[in-house]
């Protein structure tokens, strides 16, 4: 068993979909490169993103740990995709110690 040190940053959650909303896409970025993510994404006329929030602790806890081993070892805040969504099915979930959850609305 490993004992944290310190807390992991926060993480802001963001939605990423295709005009049509039936491509959905979950990514988490630390919370202070939040306007520099969703800049990125905002210059692209065919995505749209929006931030989103997970409320199960347990997919925020392990997102937060997953960025911060990213951060660690890339030497730079990373993004990465929780979970993607198609046509109102999860068809990808990158946190495979926890369940899916619930397809969210959105």
């Amino acid at each position: 068993m490993t004992t944290r040190t310190e807390a992991p940053a926060p993480v802001s959650f963001g939605l990423i979909t295709d005009p049509t909303r039936q491509h959905a896409f979950f990514c988490a970025v630390v919370a202070s490169e939040w306007e520099r993510f969703s800049a990125a994404y905002d210059r692209d006329d065919e995505l749209n993103i929006e931030p989103f929030e997970f409320t199960d602790p347990l997919i925020v806890a392990q997102t937060q740990d997953w960025v911060a081993h990213a951060s660690k070892e890339h030497g730079r805040p990373p993004m990465v995709m929780v979970g993607s969504i198609e046509n109102g099915r999860w068809v990808n979930w990158n946190l495979p110690e926890l369940p899916l959850p619930p397809v969210p609305t959105y």
